[in-house]
């Protein structure tokens, strides 16, 4: 008996003993080196440089969303500087130095949690130890984690030793939120910008970990957490603790859209089918399916969201377009039966249902209100049955397509009788010369600049030019213009390049334009200034016809009354 337990506390012993060496996977796989780091090659090229050829700041400001590798990059660059082997790149990681980083207890890393160290005596009491000597490496290297929570007051301590430490101290700043810092202390820095990690990327550097884990492990599930883990390593890494664990060890698809909540992504391509059918049964049932399941019906509208985003880009060019998924091919075919007008207007209808989901009695009827929505809200021609569609024709359908087969056959005729006159170049320029004597503007008759002004298309910047320009000469090959000097700040080579195209387009070939600036430029028959005439003279008569109205004569004896100037206006300026 005494023997059989001594076995089962030794047993206990071992149990305990492997629960308390477990390690959860993001403090596991935390790179060791730089070349570990996923996805930062922009930030760790900049700190090997920096090490290898020994120009090293006094401070570096790291920033970045949550789990990205502000904290690990620290930490590595604080075991480059300290290595025992020297100053490098590439430390030895066997070293003291290196060995206490990596265990957390170095005392020459000296991590700071600004988020519960905000008060100013915090700071100061940190300060107080700057100027003393590392114990035992190279430099002393403060780490403070979440910079941006320090008041005002410590801020304000901190910038004369931030801006000139000993030469013994350096210092790393990770921060989530770097517009909360002062400007003063970004200027003392060295700023690095970390980047949210794309899918693929995370679902990759998951894949070679599940494999040296020896785990067994989908596709589909790795790529399901690497989505939701929306740009975080180390999120990507705890959701895939939770579904090992879920999955009692195996991780699969299924174990994974239960645990987060979420829906295969096959169902929201059907929901879009049945939308483009304008069948709601089907639509209901996928959603109670996904109701049934637990499913999260926030993350769906996500889903629903992410999935219109990818056909709209898909739809509009697909040379644009990232496969981040591994299913483009059933994209394409989705993207082909929806038009871009409706691609948008799904895509406002789910981003505005998201929003509202939280003010239904339940997720599940706000889901089914979007999709009802998307289904009321279809263009009016998308509405009717496709059968009918298919068997109803509109009455003047057929005479439609007589028309266009007539045109056609009297097109082939005609270009079969001329072919050979087309042939001849003579015939050719004889076409051409018809041709623009027939569309374009009789020119010796249009010598009225204020009549072709108001027919060109032009910009408002453009538009300005051309109402301050009068007509000094127009022939057909050429067309003059005069500027005042007043004026020229309004013409530039650009302006003219584009009023010059617009005649061009006017009178239907190139004409040369030629602007003069000068100061005594008659301005009177501008088309600002006959504009300006125009409006003064439908003002006078406007106060002539008020000023004679017999009524308003009565008004102004019977009550002693005067008209206010300028407050008579026509009825075009009032509307």
């Amino acid at each position: 008996m005494q023997v059989l337990a001594t076995a089962k506390n030794a047993q206990k012993k071992t149990n305990d003993k492997q629960t308390m060496t477990y390690q959860v996977l993001a403090r596991k796989w935390r790179p060791k080196t730089f070349a570990e780091v996923v996805g930062q090659e922009h930030v760790t090229q900049a700190l090997i440089n920096a090490l290898n050829q020994q120009r090293l700041h006094h401070a570096y400001l790291l920033t970045g969303t949550r789990g990205v590798g502000k904290t690990t990059l620290g930490r590595l660059f604080a075991k480059a500087l300290n290595c025992e082997q020297g100053i490098s790149s590439k430390p030895c990681g066997k070293c003291q130095s290196c060995l206490s980083i990596d265990q957390g207890n170095s005392l020459d890393l000296i991590e700071v949690d600004a988020a519960s160290r905000t008060k100013v005596e915090d700071t100061r009491e940190l300060l107080e130890n700057i100027q003393y000597a590392p114990a035992n490496s190279r430099f002393k290297i403060y780490l403070i984690d979440e910079v941006h929570m320090l008041s005002t007051h410590s801020f304000n301590a901190l910038l004369k030793t931030l801006e000139e430490p000993p030469k013994h101290v350096k210092f790393l700043l990770a921060t989530t939120d770097p517009e909360k810092l002062p400007v003063t202390v970004i200027s003392r820095c060295l700023q690095f910008n970390l980047k949210n990690l794309e899918s693929k990327l995370i679902a990759k550097h998951l894949d070679n970990i599940l494999q040296q884990e020896n785990i067994s492990f989908e596709t589909d599930a790795i790529l399901e957490i690497a989505k939701n883990a929306k740009g975080s390593v180390r999120d990507a890494l705890s959701i895939l603790d939770q579904a090992i664990a879920y999955g009692a060890g195996n991780v699969n698809s299924e174990n994974v859209r239960t645990m987060l909540g979420s829906i295969n992504q096959a169902h929201i391509y059907q929901l879009l089918n049945e939308l483009k059918n304008n069948q709601l049964n089907p639509i209901l049932n996928i959603i109670d399916h996904a109701a049934s399941h637990a499913c999260d019906f926030t993350n769906i509208a996500d889903e629903l969201i992410a999935v219109l985003h990818h056909l709209a880009i898909l739809k509009f060019d697909s040379g644009c377009y990232q496969d981040d998924w591994g299913d483009e091919g059933e994209l394409q075919n989705l993207a082909k039966k929806f038009t871009d007008e409706e691609l948008q207007l799904y895509y406002q209808i789910a981003l505005l249902g998201k929003r509202d989901l939280y003010l239904a009695p339940n997720p599940q009827l706000g889901f089914e209100m979007l999709m009802l929505r998307m289904l009321a809200f279809r263009p009016t021609s998308q509405k009717s049955n496709s059968k009918t569609q298919q068997n109803t024709q509109h009455p003047n359908d057929f005479t439609n397509q007589q028309l266009r087969n007539e045109n056609k056959k009297q097109e082939s005729s005609a270009s079969s009788t001329n072919v050979k006159n087309k042939s001849n170049p003579a015939y050719k320029l004889e076409t051409t010369q018809k041709d623009l004597q027939k569309n374009s503007p009789n020119i010796q008759n249009n010598t009225d600049w204020q009549e072709i002004y108001q027919q060109l298309n032009l910009a408002p910047s453009i538009k300005a030019l051309a109402a301050h320009l009068s007509l000094k000469e127009l022939n057909k090959n050429k067309i003059t213009l005069f500027l005042h000097s007043k004026h020229a700040p309004l013409l530039s080579k650009k302006s003219e390049s584009q009023l010059s195209k617009s005649i061009a387009n006017y009178f239907g070939y190139p004409i040369e334009i030629s602007i003069e600036i000068a100061r005594n430029a008659n301005t009177s028959n501008t088309p600002h200034n006959i504009e300006e005439q125009r409006r003064v003279t439908q003002q006078k008569n406007a106060e002539q016809k008020i000023d004679q109205n017999h009524m308003v004569r009565e008004i102004m004896q019977q009550f002693d009354a005067t008209i206010v100037p300028n407050s008579i206006k026509t009825i075009n300026e009032e509307r």
